[in-house]
């Protein structure tokens, strides 16, 4: 016989012994006093589920808004600079503008009628042309013609003198100065010394008889390039120099 209190007596003399059963491998113990679930019949529904609780979207983007504010405060605004700061290089170098004027006399401007009366024999006409003109995002520009041509009387020459101005504005990659020399590189010429200009380029140029009657002159200063195209049918070859240099040192005194 079983003592008092004690579980699960040994069976008595004629008594089979009771098979002992098993949990399924994978499945939890029943709860005390209920029998195993057997292979064929209905399992119990899985007990609470003791992981750790899956994690929201929300709850991942305020930790990564946390690891970031701790990163820039802690990395004293180093962690910013490659956060935040790494795509600033795609700008390239910052343009070297500091010589570059903002603004300069343009086409008629830039010189007065007494001051153009030496070259134009008489009376003459002065026009702003519409080859060039206007204050546009990489240049401002305009040209100015002065011509006796069909008003000159009592046997006086025919002459005209046209005048370009162009200031080149800075860009992304090119300040308004190497825009000007690129302009005059690109002009037909030999320098000749203009005073105060920073480069120039001066050259004759042939009639169809292969006579000179003209000439042409550009100046740069800073990023203003100043081009005039000057005929005279009474001058002739080596006598357009002096007229145009002297022109050119009046242009660079008023920028």
């Amino acid at each position: 016989m079983s003592q008092p209190g004690q579980q699960n007596p040994l069976p008595q003399a004629g008594q089979s012994v009771p098979q002992q059963q098993y949990a399924p491998q994978g499945q939890p113990y029943p709860p005390q006093g209920q029998p195993y679930p057997m292979p064929g019949h209905q399992p119990y529904p899985p007990g609470p589920q003791w992981g750790p609780p899956p994690r929201s979207g929300r709850g991942g983007i305020i930790a990564l808004v946390v690891v970031l504010v701790v990163v820039v405060l802690g990395g004293g605004g180093a962690g910013g600079y490659f956060l935040f700061g790494a795509d600033s290089s795609d700008d390239g170098p910052v343009v070297d503008a500091s010589r570059d004027l903002a603004e300069a006399p343009m086409g008629c401007g830039l010189f007065t009628e007494a001051e153009i009366a030496p070259l134009i024999p008489g009376k003459f006409t002065t026009e702003p042309t519409a080859i060039f003109g206007g204050n546009k995002d990489y240049e401002n520009s305009a040209q100015c013609m002065y011509s006796n041509q069909g008003i000159a009387t009592g046997g006086l020459p025919t002459a005209f003198l046209s005048v370009t101005t162009r200031l080149h504005k800075a860009g992304p990659r090119e300040s308004g100065l190497d825009k000007a020399k690129e302009d005059l590189r690109r002009k037909t010429g030999s320098p000749v010394g203009v005073p105060g200009a920073d480069d120039d380029k001066f050259r004759e140029i042939e009639s169809s008889r292969n006579r000179v009657v003209a000439a042409e002159i550009s100046v740069l200063y800073r990023n203003v390039v100043i081009t005039m195209h000057y005929t005279h049918y009474a001058l002739g070859e080596k006598q357009f120099t002096q007229p145009l240099l002297g022109m050119s040192i009046v242009a660079i005194d008023k920028l």
